[in-house]
């Protein structure tokens, strides 16, 4: 039990985000401050730093409006439903998690100021802050917790399976969350931390569609530093500061998540001043513009986000490993990153290579070989049609970032191995419907964070994945997933891990492409940014925001 309690310690210090949450269909270094002491002690989840002297010796103005700026309309505020990235920087600013994950991805507490595990694992405890209200005025309770996720796994909503070691929940008393598990679960004090497992207010959801309540679409109310004031399509979302806050006191009275269409437009406007701090990181095309200018301050950082491309395991051709095999023999990983890769990395291996403890060396993606792509095809039974191609395909993509160049360069190293793709790139929502909802694709293209622990792999490959939008299924990758799930050797662990990374060389479910990595930029006379305070901000909180006083 003492090894299962330090592996929970270890992951708690090599978990890794970005903003975009998340599980970004698009989006973030080792921490300190860990998630579990010796068998049966209690701990804090991390300690809060102190925030007495937070802005070291500068001088600050107290309050004031910021405009962030946002990526897209948010497709609802129930920030557990749906995945939805446009949301995600929004709702760390209004509602809060039982544990955290700073930039740098250590697990800090939130609502619960403590938690611990029962001698065997089979129950964790949590106990929470005193104290708290909803936005409303409401008490915070730990029926609230227990509905949330009762919720969330009863309704299969969008991070079910984070909590599928969980066989109930209880509450002993008000500050109290009892979970019992059925098995011990390493990875849950992480996945707790991270996407689609923000706490709801039971009074407003119970009984109500989750998609289309008041409090899902024009009255959200959370936890959180920031509440909700108003929301205009196209323009932007309004939070005013929580007065009642039961945290730090926020500095800023006003948050503006201003919407631009595209992140060089918003570049742009972070340039002219039109707004304060960009909600994304700086084009990769700009990458490095800023650096020996004094009035920026800029931090690099590579995150556990991918780039890949995958399939539908139902489409007749994609079905075939052999065409797998051909595409990902034929994409030029290299190349994509020289001309888009920016602060990122050519895609190396089967898992982010900044998960160590789990990386097989030996078990690389290959090398660019367009003949032995070629060679794949025909093997399959391909041959050449009038206009040279074995094989026509579509990928269909929306647009975000550098999704839009990749593409292309995907379609150019395709044509080069006799595969002509033709590149359908949609606005998030009707990329939504089309692949995530309907399944009504051949090829698709994906980027996200793909953690905190080496298990968010899962979402991804995993039967019931909520992120493997093409079917992929493999019995033995499920029956590891569970076995690592519950393991407390490393190196054991690390063993299943070898395996799944193999079994996806064998079978290629999907193509990586580039680890991404991204710069992020703010101005000198704006402080307390989510990377200026990594030990006390989630990726995208605002609490701490000011302006240097003149």
């Amino acid at each position: 039990m003492k090894r299962f309690l330090a592996l929970i310690l270890a992951l708690g210090m090599l978990l890794s985000l970005a903003a975009c949450g998340a599980d970004t269909d698009t989006t973030q270094a080792e921490g300190t401050q860990g998630s579990a002491s010796a068998a049966g002690e209690e701990s804090s989840g991390g300690e809060a730093a102190d925030t007495s002297d937070i802005y070291g010796s500068v001088a600050v103005q107290q309050g004031g409006t910021f405009v962030i700026g946002a990526s897209g309309d948010p497709q609802s505020f129930n920030p557990d439903y749906l995945s939805d990235d446009y949301l995600w920087p929004i709702a760390q600013n209004m509602f809060n998690r039982l544990v955290k994950l700073t930039t740098e991805d250590t697990v800090i507490p939130d609502l619960a100021e403590s938690y611990e595990f029962s001698e065997d694992g089979m129950t964790l405890t949590f106990h929470l802050r005193e104290g708290v209200k909803w936005h409303d005025g409401v008490d915070f309770t730990s029926a609230d917790v227990k509905w949330t996720y009762d919720t969330i796994i009863a309704e299969s909503w969008n991070k079910s399976t984070s909590l599928e070691s969980v066989e109930s929940i209880e509450c002993p008393d008000d500050n109290t969350v009892v979970f019992n598990l059925k098995t011990p679960d390493v990875t849950i004090i992480s996945k707790l931390g991270w996407y689609g497992l923000f706490i709801l207010p039971q009074h407003l959801y119970e009984g109500q569609d989750p998609a289309t309540c008041e409090a899902a679409t024009t009255n959200p109310v959370g936890t959180g530093p920031f509440k909700f004031e108003s929301y205009q399509t196209g323009v932007g979302v309004t939070l005013v500061k929580n007065e009642d806050y039961w945290g730090d006191e926020p500095n800023p009275d006003e948050l503006i998540f201003a919407i631009y269409s595209d992140q060089d437009s918003m570049y742009q406007a972070f340039l002219n001043g039109e707004i304060d701090v960009m909600g994304s990181s700086v084009p990769v095309a700009n990458v490095g513009d800023l650096d020996g200018n004094d009035a920026y301050r800029t931090f690099t950082q590579l995150a556990q986000n991918r780039t890949y491309i995958t399939f539908n395991f139902s489409d007749p051709d994609f079905s075939k490993v052999e065409v797998r095999k051909a595409i990902e023999l034929a994409v030029d990983r290299e190349g994509i990153f020289t001309r888009v890769g920016g602060a990122g990395a050519a895609a190396e291996y089967y898992v982010s290579p900044l998960q160590t403890d789990y990386v097989d060396e030996s078990v690389r993606i290959p090398d660019r070989n367009v003949e032995e792509a070629r060679a794949l095809l025909e093997s399959a039974g391909y041959t050449l049609d009038a206009d040279g191609f074995y094989l026509h395909a579509t990928l269909d993509g929306f647009e975000s970032g550098n999704f839009s160049d990749i593409a292309q360069i995907v379609k150019a190293n395709l044509a080069e191995a006799g595969i002509d793709l033709t590149i359908n790139m949609m606005e998030y929502s009707a990329w939504g419907d089309k692949v995530k909802v309907n399944q009504n694709f051949s090829i698709t293209m994906l980027a996200g964070y793909q953690g905190p622990d080496i298990s968010g792999l899962a979402g991804r490959i995993q039967s019931d994945g909520s992120s493997n939008f093409g079917g992929y299924s493999n019995a033995r990758v499920d029956e590891l997933f569970a076995l690592s799930n519950v393991e407390t050797d490393v190196a054991t662990r690390a063993e299943e891990y070898s395996e799944i990374q193999q079994i996806m060389a064998d079978e290629v479910p999907m193509v990586f492409l580039l680890e991404n990595g991204g710069e992020y930029a703010f101005p000198n006379d704006i402080l307390g940014t989510p990377y200026d305070l990594p030990e006390l901000a989630a990726s995208s909180e605002y609490t701490y925001l000011a302006r240097t006083a003149e």
